[in-house]
């Protein structure tokens, strides 16, 4: 069993019944341990749509890293997400694999740590809310060393 940490988001349709439905689906493959509080956050990175509902969590599965991504992009299909999406296209759902144990990934379909979680505060604030004090794999900080920049920096 690996520990692992999902970001979760939604900015179309009912987001906050989106969250939940992902939530239930997810405990197919995962068991999960801790739930963020959500937080409301504009589109960024050009994104299409309302305003999105962000949050992460933390669980255990005995899934493959390329397993788990497959599952979850099962979940986001099965909650009307297309595949191949564009860049910016509003989500139903979106699962991004955050940590997948201390495994550092770099294949052309899978990157852990996610590879732009550290200047999105819409991942870095859940996650700071559910296990401030993890490590990055890669880079060794803390998720309260990467929240507290954030904040410095004024991304909050």
């Amino acid at each position: 069993m690996e520990r692992v940490f999902i970001a979760i988001g939604s900015n179309k349709g009912r987001r906050s019944d989106n969250v939940i439905d992902a939530l239930r689906k997810m405990e197919r493959g995962i068991a999960i341990r801790k739930v963020s509080p959500f937080f409301t956050t504009p589109p960024a990175e050009g994104a299409k749509g309302g305003v999105f509902i962000n949050g992460a969590i933390e669980g255990v599965t005995s899934l493959s890293p390329d397993k788990l991504l497959l599952f979850l992009h099962g979940i986001e299909k099965s909650m009307g997400r297309e595949f191949p999406h564009k860049i910016g296209d509003e989500r139903t759902i979106d699962l991004d694999i955050i940590f997948y144990g201390n495994r550092i990934i770099k294949t052309e379909t899978l990157t852990i740590p996610h590879h732009r979680y550290r200047t999105r505060n819409f991942m870095v604030f859940p996650l700071y809310e559910i296990a401030p004090d993890i490590s990055d794999p890669e880079t060794g900080e803390t998720i309260s060393d990467i929240y507290l920049r954030l904040v410095k920096n004024g991304n909050y």
